[in-house]
């Protein structure tokens, strides 16, 4: 029995690590719009947006604790068989959401569907933690010498939970267009939200790779090429989610937030962890860049779609700028 309760402790310290890796996004983009809007006197616009970060956190929050022991060690320790039941058994009730499900079942106020659907949201999360994703496909896009690094910075991006929170705007809206039931109205609207949960992964470019400055530096290649590559991956993300509605008015904000975001990156490298939001230190900073992302944003939707150019421009001296700091910095 002691050997089963260290056991227990042992995957429910390693899930809580894991949880909060993911659940920590109190220095996102995200959070300080909803706190913005909150002082704009629009909770409501609050309340939705971080529902729609709750929705994202619920899938990974629902992995069964057990699934962070690796089953080839779990297999090796001198455990019985019905040690091994009892482990089975015992390991939902390591995760937190499943004691919020057995009090919504016990609660009679909520309908049943909906009960149901959080439930079957619950399992896929349960199961789907057991199965390792070893590294993501993502198609090959020729891009010169950029193939192969914009190939590896699209898989980083794509395991941020601020892409598929976009999404959740995204798909809806398209299958919307597509029939008919999008109003024109709604398009610029939705992509500002889009460019909003975005805005924080140019603060985070090198995140994934505390290392990767040092790395680069010795590359036979300027550093403005590992740079370019990051961005140009983050502007193919903004514009695979906006195509369906303000394209240029989201890539104009790209365009302003790399300017911005992507000294940032360089200069201050915030460790970020796979399958979480992205997360940036202090306030000021994570502000400012989302104010610099809706100015260019603004200016494309308010004065002409042909500002994007001006945005270009200020990206590229921002990147020439960049190349030239990186190469000599220590």
């Amino acid at each position: 029995m002691t050997r089963l309760s260290r056991i227990i402790r042992a995957a429910a310290l390693a899930s809580t690590r894991s949880a909060r890796s993911f659940r920590h996004f109190s220095g996102n983009n995200l959070t300080y719009a909803a706190v913005t809007l909150v002082f704009f006197l629009d909770p409501g616009a609050a309340v939705f947006l971080l529902i729609l970060a709750a929705i994202i956190l619920f899938l990974p929050s629902s992995s069964d604790p057990l699934a962070a022991i690796p089953g080839e060690r779990l297999h090796l320790w001198p455990l019985t068989q019905w040690q091994l039941v009892a482990l089975r058994i015992v390991g939902p009730l390591l995760n937190p959401l499943t004691w919020l499900l057995i009090v919504g079942l016990l609660w009679k106020r909520i309908l049943w569907s909906l009960w149901l659907f959080a439930a079957a949201f619950f399992l896929t999360g349960f199961i789907g933690s057991h199965f390792r994703i070893h590294s993501l496909w993502v198609p090959r896009i020729p891009a010169g010498r950029l193939t192969h690094m914009l190939r590896k910075d699209l898989r980083q991006m794509v395991t941020a939970l601020d892409f598929y929170c976009a999404l959740l705007i995204s798909v809806p809206a398209a299958w919307l267009r597509l029939t008919g039931q999008l109003p024109p109205a709604a398009h610029v609207p939705l992509t500002g939200l889009i460019v909003i949960i975005m805005s924080t992964i140019p603060l985070t470019l090198f995140g994934l790779e505390s290392s990767a400055i040092i790395r680069y530096r010795i590359w036979p290649i300027s550093i403005r090429w590992p740079i370019a590559s990051k961005g140009l991956a983050y502007l193919l993300l903004m514009l695979l989610l906006t195509i369906h509605l303000s394209p240029m008015a989201a890539l104009s904000a790209g365009f302003a937030s790399l300017a911005f975001g992507q000294r940032i990156a360089t200069r201050h490298i915030a460790p970020q962890h796979p399958w979480s939001f992205r997360t940036s230190a202090p306030f000021a900073r994570g502000m400012t860049q989302m104010l610099v992302a809706l100015a260019g944003f603004a200016v494309s939707t308010q004065v002409d779609p042909l500002c994007i150019f001006p945005c270009i421009i200020v990206y590229t001296l921002s990147l020439a700028r960049i190349g030239t700091d990186m190469l000599t910095c220590d």
